[in-house]
Order: structure tokens, then C-alpha cells, then sequence
């Protein structure tokens, strides 16, 4: 099978506009994403899919393929099944371009998840980080069962109580299964709560989990962008974002 990244990227972030160009130790940060997914085994190929000019150029000096789509996508998800159409793929993993610590573990133990032909759909859990508060909604709360499926992702608490599990925004897709999520329409749950993958439990589609040691930090914020600097600072003097 044909496994392929592709980070969507685009320039209208409402808490933070050009988040995914932000200056993380002198590389933009959709370059450190890049860099992250190019050292993970079984991928075949990298892209970022875009519908903007600057981070187009930005991408294609750094020598990462570019994917130019269309501007009125509703979520990244839909961005990167517009992506694939020009592409040989069996195996999709859309990476968020946001994730600029991204553990290599999470794109290899989504890879190796797919290898089972029932499986359709794969994300990744961590534990909760410890130093940030489960009340906080740019930080997803994912509920699992027993057999490793999510049953449902949410910004709020849950469950009441806990134990939480972090949701880490990258998500592994047959190619069919990601070519039914963009023809489905975006249903109650993923707009109320604004996470795409809650399109899939709505129309049915199991979405499986596998854990991992660590999560990641999304950057939403001011204050997302600063853990991350103080996150990757070792990281960034040996990796210079993709093939740099």
C-alpha cells in the first residue's frame, strides 16, 4: 500500500491569522510539521496542500511538494480529500499544520494500525498533560472504549471526573473513507463543537485510537505559540525544518 502526509495549511486562523508561518526558532512552523512527518518510516511522500501564495512559496523553497487547492474548504479534513485526487495513495494521513512538536511515534503507530484491512479510520490519544487545565477547549478531550474506539471528542470535560485522554489532531484514512467524509455534510455535532472528526461518528464510520506516550502542542493561541518555542528548543537546533 501507498501511504502519504498531507498537512493542510491555510491562512485564515481566527485566534491566531498566520499561525502556520509563525516564526519557531527561525523556521516557519508548518516546516517543523514537515520535518516531524519526513523522519517517520512507512511514509511514501509528504505534501502540504494550500490555497495560499505565501505559504505555497514558503513550502516550495524549503523543497516540500505543494498541493494547491481550493480557498472555500469548511475544515482540513475536506482540504486534504480535495488534495488526493491528483494523487496515488491507499493510505491518507491528514497531519494538522499546527503541530509543530509533533511526535514521529504518532504518524508509525497510525501506519502500523492501518496495516489491519477492517480498520478504516485511526487517530491518536495521549494522557492529559498534567500542567494544563481539562476545562480548556483548544485542548480536545477524546472518550474511548475498552477495544480501542473513540466513542466521542469534545472540547468540554469529559468524562465528568475524568480520567481525560488528549486528542492529537492526525488522523489516518482508507482512501474511501476519506472520500466519504467530504461527500457527507457537516452535521450538529461538528458544528456545535467545531471538530471535524465528529462527522465520522455521526454518520456512523468507527474512528480507532491508538496510545501514545505524549501528546502534542496545537497552537491556537499567543500562549499555545510560546509552550511550543519553549517545547522544541533542543529539537530546532538540530532540525532545521524539511530538508533544510
Amino acid at each position: 500500500m501507498r501511504a502519504v502526509a498531507i498537512i493542510p495549511a491555510h491562512m485564515g486562523s481566527k485566534r491566531l491569522p498566520h499561525k502556520v508561518l509563525a516564526d519557531v526558532h527561525g523556521v516557519p512552523l508548518v516546516l517543523h510539521v514537515c520535518s516531524r512527518v519526513e523522519k517517520a518510516r512507512g511514509i511514501d511522500a509528504v505534501f502540504v496542500a494550500t490555497d495560499s501564495d505565501e505559504i505555497a512559496s514558503v513550502v516550495d523553497a524549503a523543497g516540500v511538494a505543494v498541493i494547491r487547492t481550493s480557498g472555500d474548504v469548511e475544515t482540513g479534513t475536506d482540504r486534504v480529500a480535495e488534495a488526493i485526487a491528483s494523487l496515488n495513495a491507499d493510505i491518507v494521513l491528514n497531519v494538522q499544520a499546527d503541530n509543530g512538536d509533533l511526535q514521529v511515534e504518532v504518524i508509525e503507530r497510525i501506519v502500523e494500525r492501518l496495516a489491519d484491512n477492517q480498520v478504516q479510520v485511526v487517530t491518536a490519544v495521549a494522557p492529559f498533560p498534567a500542567d494544563r487545565s481539562p476545562d480548556d477547549p483548544s485542548i480536545v478531550k477524546a472518550v474511548v472504549d475498552r477495544h480501542g474506539r473513540a466513542i466521542y471528542f469534545s472540547r468540554s470535560a469529559i468524562p465528568h471526573g475524568g480520567p481525560w485522554l488528549q486528542h492529537i489532531g492526525v488522523y489516518g484514512f482508507r482512501r474511501d473513507a476519506l472520500e466519504q467524509f467530504s461527500a457527507w455534510g457537516r452535521g450538529v455535532l461538528e458544528q456545535s463543537e467545531q471538530l471535524e472528526q465528529l462527522r465520522l461518528i455521526e454518520n456512523g464510520l468507527l474512528i480507532h485510537a491508538v496510545s501514545v506516550e505524549r501528546g502534542s502542542i496545537g497552537v491556537d493561541t499567543e500562549a499555545d505559540l510560546k509552550r511550543l518555542l519553549s517545547s522544541i528548543s533542543d529539537f530546532s537546533k538540530n532540525n532545521r525544518g524539511c530538508h533544510a
